[in-house]
């Protein structure tokens, strides 16, 4: 999942409460898949599964970075930017992995083969697959290995947070060179990343067989950079135009309702897979649209409690699925599985309150308490 800078809630609150939405697909998708919803396929469809609300994560997160960074990084901070993202998204990625143990010690104590199958693809050398998916997952490099057995097992969700690091590593870099760009030059590297995407996946369909072309297109870093290098595009336009210093709202107007009208279209329309291809530019039009927009959708996304929620989307996006299996390991089901969705979201709102952020600022701060006690022209300290 795309994790922006916890600033969007205050600068941009439609941001932030399309999190949640976007996440509460994710979930709904999830809970369908295991049983414990019982949502119409009709629905799954539209949704797309859940896998386009990722891609406008991912777009979102492009321009929420540029939106916070773009000035600080043009004035050095590197180092400070990385310290951010790792304060940001790896206290719920331990989390996330503390709450699979007890799946994986029941999956294990057990020796039940058939949920060790369906919840984590393992049938052979399950501890070794279990180890090397842990160490993965820890370092934040599952997404690049197309495998069931590495991505499946602990929590699978985290591919997309996988993604989301090697875009953070690219990203000072990449803000440096598209901000120099201009208008017609910008949007020239945008539709080029996208094509380029395109291509890339044509080719995976062709050449290579369904069980490592499905993980390579919805999961692998390099098939998803289009999705952030758009969000960076629209956040660029974002600054540029606001900078002009008039009322873009007509503007942002038109480009939220020309995004909404052909989101659900292709919605309803289903052109061939994957869906987020398609959908990703109208993504980053709708996003650069509610940004430029005084009161997006009447202020019905600017709702305070919509807000909040999507400032725990984050949380509920890495621990909705080890929930969703406690809940399967205790006999829920289809019946009962909306009062387990409901327990989700009330346990986002408390790892974001009691967790996530007191752990943010408690990493940032010990960030900044090494910084000060190295001497400027040390290694490590860049002499300003």
């Amino acid at each position: 999942m795309a994790v922006g800078s916890h600033q969007s809630g205050g600068a941009f609150p439609a941001l932030t409460s399309i999190r949640f939405i976007a996440a509460f697909a994710v979930v709904i998708s999830h809970y369908s898949e295991n049983n414990l919803l019982p949502l119409p396929l009709s629905v799954f469809n539209f949704i797309d599964g859940g896998r386009s609300a990722v891609s406008l994560f991912f777009v979102l997160s492009g321009f929420i970075l540029t939106f916070t960074y773009r000035d600080k990084l043009n004035h050095g901070g590197v180092r400070t930017f990385y310290e951010a993202r790792f304060a940001r998204i790896y206290p719920m990625i331990l989390l996330g992995l503390l709450m699979c143990v007890p799946v994986v010690i029941f999956l294990l104590h057990t020796g039940d083969t058939s949920r060790m199958l369906e919840w984590y693809a393992l049938k052979y050398a399950i501890y070794p697959a279990l180890a090397v998916s842990l160490l993965c997952q820890l370092l934040l490099l599952n997404a690049w290995f197309p495998f069931s057995a590495v991505n499946q097992p602990w929590n699978g969700p985290s591919d997309s947070v996988s993604c989301e690091a090697f875009f953070y590593l690219l990203f000072p870099f990449l803000v440096r060179r598209m901000g120099a760009m201009s208008a017609v030059r910008l949007l020239s590297v945008c539709a080029a990343f996208w094509l380029a995407t395109g291509v890339w996946i044509v080719f995976l369909h062709t050449c290579m067989p369904l069980s490592r072309s499905g993980a390579m297109i919805y999961s692998m870093p390099l098939t998803r950079l289009a999705e952030f290098v758009m969000g960076i595009g629209a956040g660029l336009c974002f600054l540029r135009l606001r900078a002009r210093g008039t009322s873009q709202h007509a503007r942002g107007v038109g480009l939220v309702s020309m995004a909404l009208v052909v989101l659900t279209l292709l919605s309803v329309w289903r052109p061939p897979a994957p869906s987020f291809f398609v959908d990703a530019p109208f993504f980053a039009a709708l996003i650069l649209g509610l940004a430029l927009m005084e009161r997006p959708l009447f202020g019905i996304l600017s709702w305070r409690p919509l807000v909040r929620l999507g400032e725990a989307s984050y949380s509920l996006y890495l621990t909705h699925l080890p929930i969703a299996l406690w809940a399967l390991m205790l006999g829920f089901g289809r019946a009962n599985g909306w009062m387990v969705i409901v327990f989700s979201v009330m346990v986002s709102l408390l790892c974001f309150t009691f967790y996530e952020e007191p752990m943010r600022r408690r990493i940032k701060a010990r960030f900044a308490g090494l910084s000060a006690r190295v001497p400027a022209g040390e290694p490590g300290q860049p002499v300003v």
